[in-house]
């Protein structure tokens, strides 16, 4: 399974739900006195300079990518790179010419080390590409993409091995990964049109309702890498709200494009591009929240994992059935998936305590059983509460990175901490 990583979500686990931990330091003049047995190292710590555009709900400044040996986040003051193990910094990536902070990044660099970055071109028009080499942090290329009369300020952009996707405003377009020559520019059918349109890095899905075009309602699934799936559903009236998987193709829709109260449902669809599994969202599922960083689904076990209820707790959907496995309540952040199931860091319930450090937990996709598999330990208790982390999950070193605006009173940065083997 490809190891996947994530970005911020808030659960809350009330009382009764899962193993959470206290540890709290009240009335002890020891810093260290209320040290927990399984206290997480923290390897290195990094400043991270804070910026008003962290935090958005699609890309956002939250994204951090790895490569071979190192860590790559954007922040206030640009995008760089950090040894993992050792939290050297080993480059900067230059800002283009005319182009200001930093507004969003690529949920993922590409597996071939390409990420895409997208700066303010100015105004706080979010709309100056850049894509980076992870390796060595040089730019590739760059294109100011500002359209006269515009303004941008949530742009969505995705990379794959082929091809970057960015959308600025209402206009999607796609660009060869190596010399940004441009290879598609998403049109309306017709002139009388309503479009909905989902954006992965695999994936494009278009659906449109048209009063001068036929079929009058459709979708459109095209693969943005490959010439897998190119295929239309003539006659599906729903809109896409977004695309929620890769593997399987997985989306939310909406009964009515832009409508607060229309109703939802889940589809996916075969490797062919062909409706499989629909779930209306009814009953326990409409509590499902699917904010785009903290939704993930596990390809081999099929197994949707996303925020749910008032208070962003946590749930698991069976795709296979449509049917909740589990359902938690409490204050979390996702960190990813890997093969112990859902890795999520999460905060004590107790308000009232002194002490509330964080706890990093892995939870059982099919059955939402809680491992405790560190404390992120801070003598002066001062690490934020979940959801104002990015957080990022590498498997293979045991190592939870994490990103934010306030990571303590004074100094906003990113952190490592390593968790225990075994």
């Amino acid at each position: 399974m490809p190891l996947i990583l994530a970005i911020v979500m808030v659960v809350l686990i009330g009382a009764g739900v899962g193993g959470y931990f206290l540890f709290t330091g009240e009335g002890s003049a020891d810093p260290a006195a209320d040290r927990p047995a399984n206290a997480m190292p923290r390897l290195w710590e990094a400043p991270s300079p804070g910026s008003q555009r962290e935090g958005q709900d699609e890309n956002g400044l939250r994204s951090m990518w790895f490569n071979n040996d190192d860590i790559i986040f954007g922040d206030g003051e640009g995008v760089r790179a950090y040894n993992r193990k050792t939290g050297k910094k080993k480059w900067t990536a230059k800002t283009p010419k005319g182009a200001g902070e930093v507004c969003a990044m690529s949920k993922e660099a590409s597996d071939e080390g390409v990420g895409a970055v997208v700066f303010d071109a100015g105004g706080d028009d979010c709309s100056y590409l850049s894509v980076i080499d992870t390796d060595t942090g040089r730019t590739l290329w760059s294109k100011n993409l500002k359209a006269e009369g515009a303004r941008e300020d949530r742009p969505q952009v995705v990379v794959n091995s082929k091809v970057v996707a960015v959308m600025i405003g209402r206009t999607y377009t796609g660009f060869t990964i190596t010399r940004g020559a441009p290879v598609w520019h998403l049109i309306s059918r017709g002139h009388d049109c309503t479009t909905t349109v989902g954006m992965s890095p695999q994936y494009q899905a278009v659906a449109s309702d048209c009063a001068d075009a036929k079929p009058k309602k459709e979708l459109i699934l095209q693969d943005l890498e490959y010439d897998s799936i190119h295929s239309t559903v003539k006659g599906e009236s729903r809109a896409v709200d977004r695309i929620l998987a890769d593997w399987p193709l997985t989306l939310l829709m909406s009964d009515e494009a832009g409508a607060i109260d229309a109703g939802r449902s889940i589809s996916t669809y075969t490797k062919d591009g062909k409706p499989d599994k629909t779930f209306k969202i009814e009953g326990d599922l409409k509590e499902l929240n699917f904010e785009p960083r903290n939704t993930y689904v596990d390809e081999d076990e099929l197994v949707l994992v996303t925020g749910y209820g008032a208070s962003d707790g946590l749930a698991a959907l069976d795709l296979k059935t449509g049917k909740l496995l589990w359902k938690k309540r409490g204050s979390a952040a996702v960190a990813g998936i890997d093969s112990e199931g859902v890795i999520a860091v999460t905060s004590s319930p107790d308000t009232g305590a002194i002490s509330r450090d964080p706890v990093l937990v892995s939870i059982a996709l099919r059955d939402g059983k809680e491992k405790a598999m560190g404390t992120l330990y801070d003598p002066k208790h001062s690490l934020p509460a979940p959801h104002s982390m990015s957080l990022a999950w590498n498997g293979n070193e045991n190592t939870l990175f994490i990103q934010g605006e306030r990571l303590s009173d004074d100094r906003p940065s990113v952190q490592a901490f390593k968790a225990p083997t075994g």
